[in-house]
């Protein structure tokens, strides 16, 4: 089959073995068919029954945040990603970091690295937006707020974070960009962070309230 008739045929740029296999349900040798596209760069297997389609084939920029969906789910960018995303942290971040409430897991793709942290279901859910790349195409993000949250819950040790100096701690421990925080959404912030059981994330909420019965 032609690369041009197979592309047709799979109008994504995201697509499993299922969807391909149908589309050369022609060929009695799927396997090795793809297997030879694979190898001239037509199609690039990001993982076991995911690929998308090779720069020979489809010039479309991919979007690391919408694999990051696929690769392992039910899951969100969130952490370090998602931080520097919304400019909170300076650093650009090479490896796309999501939130699980399943297995924590590690992929190393064609495409890139990406890491999957574990955290309660109870708070899974929360402040977690859907993100719109085209009209047919969406992501799972966290909020700026729960990007944070999810931060402190699971990179920061209650004995790490000291309550009279969190401020301080976020700016030169975590490089919070402070201008940026202050933009925080404060009564998010705090509904969000009832849900964590962390004991960070309590130490958190307490200065959270704290500040805010300071500033009323």
């Amino acid at each position: 089959m032609d690369i041009t008739e197979l592309r047709s045929r799979i109008p994504g740029s995201y697509f499993d073995y299922q969807k391909l296999k149908s589309a050369l349900k022609e060929s009695t040798h799927e396997r090795r068919l793809i297997g030879q596209l694979i190898k001239k760069g037509h199609l690039i297997r990001v993982k076991k029954g995911l690929y998308v389609w090779g720069a020979k084939v489809s010039n479309i920029l991919l979007s690391k945040e919408v694999l990051a969906n696929l690769i392992y789910g039910p899951s969100y960018v969130s952490l370090e990603y998602a931080l520097s995303h919304y400019g909170l942290i300076p650093e650009r971040v090479d490896t796309v970091t999501s939130v699980t409430p399943k297995r924590k897991k590690i992929f190393e793709t064609p495409i890139g690295s990406f890491t999957y942290e574990v955290i309660h279901s109870g708070c899974f859910p929360w402040g977690v937006n859907l993100q719109k790349l085209d009209q047919k195409t969406t992501y799972m993000m966290a909020s700026p707020e729960k990007a944070l949250l999810d931060t402190i819950a699971l990179r920061v040790g209650a004995n790490d974070l000291n309550f009279s100096a969190v401020e301080t701690f976020l700016s030169e421990d975590m490089r919070i960009d402070l201008d940026e925080f202050q933009k925080l959404n404060q009564k998010k912030l705090i509904e969000l962070a009832s849900y964590y059981k962390q004991p960070s994330v309590k130490i958190f909420l307490s200065y959270l309230k704290k500040r805010g019965g300071d500033r009323g």
